[in-house]
């Protein structure tokens, strides 16, 4: 039996390789532009579960200041449930609701054989964010069951977030690459350190060209095809999505401490055209509270370069 959310899932990739064949320009002119797209949905990992970081959604415009620097802004939207979010009752909850809606710009500059990126971030959290009008309506349209806790939902509050990222590749050889990889963040949404592994199999550009810094910009017409796998180690001080921001955090009904300590592993494949790129990212975080389990994530992301 054909389900609701598989059948949302079968209509996306059947979408995609139209849209692919329509938005494929003979390019090969260095590329200043590029706009993208980014849905996180547990749906896309085909999870029976529809739980903890549930949805997500970055809209995003990334500009090439010069072939080694550029600058990045988007906008986002994420939710954030309980497992038993039908369950109204609070000693079922095994994480807070909590709603995110946020706005960041950024700037990333490259050197041989890495690249360092600062991104500053504005926002809110709480019933500002329309979490809950997003996700209830979105359950509605496709007959899911309706969340019944958004009422405990973390509390109003202003978000600044200031976050550093960088990358080295280690080893380089045809097909093949290895990077370390590493993240600080500070402010009353996020406060947290990170570092974690990846490679790549396949056939790829270089760093500043490539999908692996987050952006195309400065490619010159080649196409990408490759596997990208890795894992993320993180020490967690703060979370605002568990805990609050810091001066509202005692108005909240419902409150949990984060574990300190949470990993990440992932698998993704990435398909990139002249304009039009594609990847599918398919991941697993272990748990974020005490009481909570490990998640299955999907992220469908596609750009276009101009």
């Amino acid at each position: 039996m054909i389900t609701p959310k598989l059948a949302l899932v079968i209509s996306l990739f059947l979408v995609l390789p139209v849209t692919i064949c329509s938005a494929q320009q003979a390019a090969d002119e260095m590329k200043k532009h590029e706009v993208f797209l980014q849905l996180d949905n547990d749906v896309f990992a085909f999870s029976r579960f529809d739980r903890y970081y549930t949805n997500g959604i970055f809209i995003g415009y990334n500009y090439l200041l010069n072939e080694r620097s550029r600058l990045k802004f988007k906008l986002s939207q994420q939710i954030y449930t309980p497992q038993k979010y039908t369950k109204p009752e609070l000693k079922y909850y095994d994480r807070p609701y909590a709603g995110v809606l946020y706005g960041a710009g950024g700037y990333q500059h490259f050197i041989k054989k890495a690249w360092f990126e600062g991104e500053l971030l504005f926002g809110k959290i709480g019933p500002g964010s329309k979490a809950e009008e997003v996700q209830v309506w979105y359950h509605q349209v496709f007959g899911f069951p309706e969340p019944r806790g958004w009422r405990y939902q973390i509390r109003s509050g202003g978000l600044i977030n200031l976050k550093v990222k960088s990358a080295y590749n280690l080893i380089a050889a045809r097909g093949f690459d290895f990077w370390v990889n590493g993240a600080a963040a500070v402010g009353n949404y996020d406060r947290s350190i990170q570092m974690g592994p990846s490679f790549r199999l396949g056939r790829f550009l270089p760093g500043e060209q490539s999908y692996i810094s987050g952006s195309r910009l400065g490619a010159n017409g080649k196409k990408e095809f490759y596997l990208h796998m890795g894992a993320l180690f993180k020490r967690v001080y703060w979370n605002a999505t568990l805990q609050g921001v810091n001066d509202h955090a005692r108005w909240n009904m419902v409150t949990m401490e984060p574990e300190r300590l949470t990993n990440e592993y992932f698998a993704e494949l990435v398909l990139a055209y002249p304009r039009f790129g594609f990847s599918y990212r398919i991941f697993y975080r272990s748990r974020e509270t005490e009481t909570a389990s490990g998640q299955y994530l999907g992220s469908l992301r596609f750009s276009y370069l101009f």
